[in-house]
């Protein structure tokens, strides 16, 4: 089988038949063994990066990184405006009609919205830190991070657009490496250049160096939809009247009203924010060496979980396409596949996770030694999102982006009660254990809420 003709094959979805293994399941397994692979060794590169900068520059200067990258993430994410979700639907239907023209107008489009409205928002930071300076005469290290988020966000705004493209097309291992590993390579180069030439790897250096990923990530990404595109023209013919005929075109394109939009651009941001949840209120309550310390069980246990985000890069289309013919029989089996997937990946590595937490410690050194405590408490919560699979993709995907909308705001309105609850007098303990139980919160509502959506779309069909 060649690679084109895998990775389509993780976009056709033929009504009745979304099954993720058959007869042929080497072959069917074949393009998950890559991504996986890709997804471990950038997963590798991350672990190792945080390993580097822990000893180079300290838990204070790991969880300064941590600060800027989760603030650039959610800030990308609110500046994306719902549209990489969106866009991912809108592709992977016209790219199974080989509508290479919509495709390219719908990315166009989608591009301009985004830059204008983060020139908008880049506008109000500087006014609003120009205003705050005026007032206090005092100019803080936030001050920096916040014009610093401002230029990088936009970046990163139109990485994840032209990466959930990318996953559309079916080049779904490429655009996981372009997301996932550009950042570690950067940050391992920059240290260590900083560590031969003999000079202190301060805070500015790693955030330079993590905003230089992200650009370069970008063009990397756009590049490679470009190339995609160009290699499908070539090989066939397409016909926009054709498509607009098509019955799932015609559904998809339903979904696509001005409330969708805001629910998928709602559910964007709060899903990065809920998943930052810990690095934008830790602030308050705690020193950066604390969120540095805290960060690292952060990462180690998303690890385990990155199954979960492979999983939805691939079976993000298939959902749509499913939706889109109505094949709720095939949405269910998808479903379900997600959450024996999921469930027999996390049991079994987050126990070893735990268990050898100790040694793990000592990579790190002494300023890290609640890290087994925090690996157990956010295990708890990420041991639901596991079990319950990829419900929230699969209402994105489906035209219910809505009620994945307030799942996720309940399960954050849950957080900020419970941090403010607990932040002060338990500090990263507490805050720990109120991220673990939004986190089941959350997925456990969104579970529901597909189960229901399923149930309708049955008695419809």
């Amino acid at each position: 089988m060649s690679s084109k003709a895998q990775d389509q094959s993780l976009l056709d979805c033929p009504k009745k038949e979304a099954v993720i293994f058959n007869r042929d399941m080497l072959q069917k397994m074949w393009p998950a063994i890559l991504l996986a692979s890709s997804r471990g060794i950038a997963v590798l590169g991350q672990f190792l990066a945080q390993i580097v900068v822990g000893v180079l520059a300290g838990a204070s200067g790991l969880g300064v990184l941590q600060l800027f990258t989760s603030w650039t993430c959610v800030a990308g994410e609110v500046s994306a405006l719902g549209l990489p979700t969106r866009i991912m639907r809108q592709v992977s239907v016209a790219y199974a009609d080989k509508n290479i023209e919509l495709i390219k107008e719908k990315i166009t489009v989608s591009c301009k919205k985004i830059i204008f409205f983060c020139s908008v928002i880049f506008l109000i930071i500087v006014v609003a830190i120009a205003a705050m300076y005026f007032v206090t005469g005092i100019w803080t290290e936030y001050f920096w991070l916040l014009l610093a988020v401002g230029l990088v966000a936009p970046f990163f705004a139109l990485l994840r657009l032209y990466s959930e493209s990318l996953k559309a097309t079916g080049t779904t291992l490429l655009a996981i490496t372009i997301e996932n590993l550009v950042s570690p390579i950067v940050i391992l180069f920059v240290s260590g250049a900083c560590w031969i030439f003999g000079s202190p790897l301060i805070a500015l250096i790693l955030v330079i160096a993590f905003a230089v990923s992200v650009m370069v990530s970008f063009f990397a990404a756009k590049s490679a939809m470009n190339k995609q595109l160009q290699k499908v023209t070539q090989a066939s013919e397409f016909s926009l009247e054709n498509v607009s005929q098509n019955t799932c075109y015609k559904k998809a394109k339903s979904w696509d009203t001005r409330s969708d939009l805001l629910s998928l651009w709602g559910a964007s941001v709060l899903s990065i924010a809920f998943l930052q949840f810990p690095f934008l209120v830790m602030p308050f309550y705690v020193e950066t060496a604390d969120i540095g310390v805290f960060s690292i069980a952060h990462k180690l246990m998303n690890i385990i979980t990155t199954l979960l985000i492979l999983l939805a890069a691939v079976l993000g289309p298939k959902f749509a396409h499913c939706a889109a013919s109505s094949d709720v029989d095939g949405m269910k089996k998808l479903l379900n596949n997600s959450q024996l997937i999921s469930m027999g990946v996390f049991l079994p590595l987050a126990a070893l996770l735990i268990i050898f937490s100790e040694p793990l410690m000592h990579l790190f050194g002494e300023e890290f030694a609640e890290l087994k405590l925090y690996l157990v408490i956010i295990s708890a919560g990420q041991l639901i999102n596991a079990a319950t699979g990829l419900s929230g993709v699969l209402l994105n995907m489906s035209g219910a982006a809505s009620r994945e909308f307030m799942a996720l705001i309940a399960a954050v309105v849950a957080a900020l009660l419970g941090s403010m609850w607990v932040g002060s007098d338990y500090g990263v303990v507490g805050m720990a254990w109120v991220f673990s139980a939004s986190v089941a919160l959350k997925n456990i509502i969104s579970y529901v809420m597909a189960r229901q959506l399923l149930n309708q779309m049955g008695e419809y069909s």
